[in-house]
């Protein structure tokens, strides 16, 4: 009998997974492409930069908070869209960072790509506070999956003014400055020259910053919870999404969890 040739059903496996990739990527530039946001800002220096604005729907007093929010490895789509519309409405001013698309704009060598993310998301965020006149309230810094781990780095490294909380959706283990089809995929953390450990930035915040993790019940990388709440000691605390998947692209589920954890970081 012939020996069977178990490179064919290799091969149907890659081209499968990479149809699949396909399809996501379609996905991605299609349908969740963000909507325009509420507000457009009027400072021209904003322009150039893939951000997003909601301001605070209660106009009766001030913000509770500013919430830069990072979207993910698809960029700021429809579930983070509606989540910012959620905190609007709870009175909070956020601003959102396609992080995929500004992703694209910077060089591929790992020293000058963390140079050029921290001096421009440092310029961002002041700019977007400006415009909100949100520079005297407490800040927060939140993101989902990708998102949640550039948010880490951006508090180790480039925290803002009045950095008060650090809000991780769906975050992994590990992180990098970059969007790549791994990413997309989730099948594992980046561990390549330049990614970073998500934990290793929690301990290097200041005791003041209070971190909140937002994790669906079903989520593939809860393990990783563990060392994060070890490297947050005292100031982290965890709520869990019943039947909540990586992607909390349900927020009429994850909305009021999301909402409770933002308020906790901010309870002194």
């Amino acid at each position: 009998m012939p020996a069977r040739d178990w490179s064919l059903p290799r091969a149907r496996a890659a081209a499968i997974t990479l149809c699949s990739l396909a399809v996501l990527l379609a996905v991605a530039s299609g349908c969740f492409r963000p909507s325009p946001a509420p507000y457009a800002p009027h400072d021209p220096a904003l322009a150039g930069f893939p951000l997003l604005f909601y301001p605070s729907a209660v106009t009766s007093a001030p913000a509770k908070a500013f919430v830069f929010f990072i979207g993910n490895d698809i960029g700021f789509w429809g579930a983070h869209q509606d989540l910012a519309k959620r905190l609007a409405g709870a009175g909070y001013d956020v601003v959102g960072l396609d992080v995929k698309l500004f992703f694209g704009r910077l060089p591929d060598d790992a020293a000058a790509r963390a140079r050029l993310f921290g001096d421009s998301v440092a310029v961002m965020i002041a700019l977007a506070r400006r415009e909100l006149g949100a520079d005297s309230i407490p800040v927060v810094l939140g993101g989902h999956s990708l998102g949640a781990e550039v948010a880490s780095w951006i508090a180790a490294h480039a925290a803002p003014p009045r950095l008060t909380g650090l809000l991780l959706i769906s975050s992994r283990g590990r992180g990098h400055l970059r969007a790549t089809l791994s990413d997309i995929a989730n099948r594992s953390a980046p561990t390549e020259p330049g990614s970073y450990s998500v934990a290793d930035n929690i301990a290097a915040l200041p005791a003041s910053v209070r971190v909140a993790i937002v994790r669906g019940t079903d989520d593939r990388f809860r393990a990783d919870d563990a060392e994060l709440i070890r490297a947050g000691g005292g100031r982290i605390d965890k709520w869990s999404v019943p039947w909540g998947g990586h992607s909390m692209s349900n927020i009429l589920l994850a909305g009021p969890f999301v909402e409770r954890a933002l308020g906790w970081t901010l309870r002194r």
